[in-house]
């Protein structure tokens, strides 16, 4: 707990200091958009969770009551010259039973904040995002195995018409990343990518890109090897993208080259593949698919747009990043989403693929998993759900640590009293099972409801 407390005290005060630029780049956003149509949302909210395990131990469990109060704030604003998105979550959770210290956390995505310097040719973009990651995914999801990371962006975008089918798309970016874990690699770095875009007519265009990414400099605690390895990042692909009826398709396709310091040039394929298609079959289907390298101070990409795009998937390790001494990863992911609403019923299915490499570490691993959630319109304002949720990962370099299956059954329901007043509550049942490892398995029984109130 040491080390973990040390660690919580560094993330505490990268909050601080965080905070305090999100407001201000966050009232810098209200002043500009005074006078002008801003959508604004702002909820809070307070949860009461009771579960049976809560450190989701196979030995020397503990019950303990858990109580959240927490704040919502989403602001989107678009007009001409100017544009943002923010969000930010921020709560408290209380320990009744003392199992783990109270814990503060912040949450934002400051998804957009474009200013146009000369319209429809050159912008200033600037986005700031702090998310949960872990310290360890073979471990579970408690807070001793869990830190934040915060990505800062920032830079120019030009973009020049050449001509009515012709545009070229050039931009760089300065990113500085902090991860709470000490033993993580905190990084500095410039990225710079350049796009040619040709419209072959009103519903397709193909595309040329490139990109390139460098760490300036890195900062990482103990006495871990790799301290200054200057990797670089470069990737070169094709694309296309084409809207149909009721859908779109996109793929782009190409190599990763990542050069280091300290090690041999690592080659790659980069795909990113998008299908979307309404009504197929009666149901609507998504399936994206990624591969790619990064390295572990960042993360990947592919996966900060899931869970913006799908907020709901956020619950479950299968999404969270892991924070690790610097090292280079390829990573390899298939994602199918398949929704339909028959009357008052609605339901969804999810399944997931994903496949990580390390290079230099012993955490190669690959894990599938699968979601499905049905639910029930009961009345005005009264909904019930079911949640069944399956997630199998194989530990490839530590074989002694077995295979984890860990499943999930949820049953929730949710009534809104009055247009800003709504309740929620859930039963839930966890159990993980391992193959080899039987200090790894856990069950867990929670119950739980939660007060939200929209102020705005």
């Amino acid at each position: 707990m040491t080390h973990y407390a040390t660690a919580h005290q560094k993330a505490l005060k990268e909050t601080l200091c965080y905070r305090r630029c999100y407001l201000f780049l966050l009232l810098t956003a209200l002043s500009a958009s005074k006078g002008y149509a801003a959508e604004l949302k702002a909820s809070i909210y307070s949860e009461t969770r009771s579960t049976s395990n809560a450190r989701l131990v196979a030995t020397n469990v503990k019950d303990d009551v858990i109580e959240r109060i927490g704040v919502n704030l989403v602001l989107k604003e678009e007009r001409k010259r100017f544009n943002a998105d923010a969000s930010l979550n921020f709560y408290q959770d209380f320990y009744l039973n003392n199992t783990y210290s109270d814990q503060t956390q912040l949450t934002t995505g400051f998804g957009l904040f474009n200013f146009d310097i000369v319209e429809d040719f050159l912008d200033w973009r600037t986005s700031f995002t702090r998310t949960q990651v872990l310290n360890d995914t073979t471990a579970t999801d408690t807070p001793d195995n869990r830190n934040e990371r915060n990505t800062f962006r920032t830079g120019p975008t030009i973009n020049y018409r050449i001509n009515r089918a012709s545009t070229l798309r050039m931009g760089t970016n300065y990113v500085q990343v902090e991860n709470s874990d000490e033993i993580s690699a905190d990084t500095k770095r410039v990225n710079a990518n350049t796009s040619y875009i040709y419209q072959y007519n009103s519903i397709t265009d193909f595309s040329l890109n490139g990109a390139y990414d460098q760490i300036l400099e890195s900062d990482q605690g103990g006495t871990l090897p790799l301290n200054d390895d200057k990797i670089k990042n470069m990737t070169l692909n094709i694309g296309m993208n084409r809207q149909f009826s009721r859908g779109s398709f996109s793929i782009n396709a190409g190599q990763n080259q990542v050069y280091s310091d300290t090690r041999d040039t690592i080659r790659g394929n980069f795909f990113d593949v998008l299908f979307q298609r309404e009504q197929i079959l009666f149901h609507d289907l998504q399936v994206q698919y990624s591969e790619s390298i990064s390295d572990s101070s960042i993360g990947f990409g592919s996966i900060e747009r899931l869970i913006a795009a799908n907020p709901s998937l956020g619950d479950g390790n299968q999404l969270f990043e892991t924070t690790t001494p610097l090292d280079i990863i390829k990573q390899k992911r298939a994602d199918i989403s398949i929704n339909r609403n028959i009357d008052s019923y609605q339901y969804n299915l999810s399944i997931f693929w994903n496949n990580l490499d390390y290079d230099l570490q012993l955490n190669d691993e690959r894990s599938t998993g699968l979601t499905f959630n049905l639910r029930r319109q009961i009345q005005e304002g009264l909904t019930v759900g079911l949640t069944y949720q399956q997630v199998k990962q194989v530990l490839f370099d530590r074989p002694g640590d077995g295979d984890n299956d860990t499943q999930t059954y949820t049953i929730d329901s949710a009534y809104r009293w009055t247009k800003d007043f709504s309740t929620n509550g859930f039963i839930a049942y966890n159990v993980r099972k391992n193959n080899k490892n039987a200090l790894r398995e856990y069950e867990d029984f929670s119950v739980g409801v939660t007060l939200k109130w929209d102020l705005y």
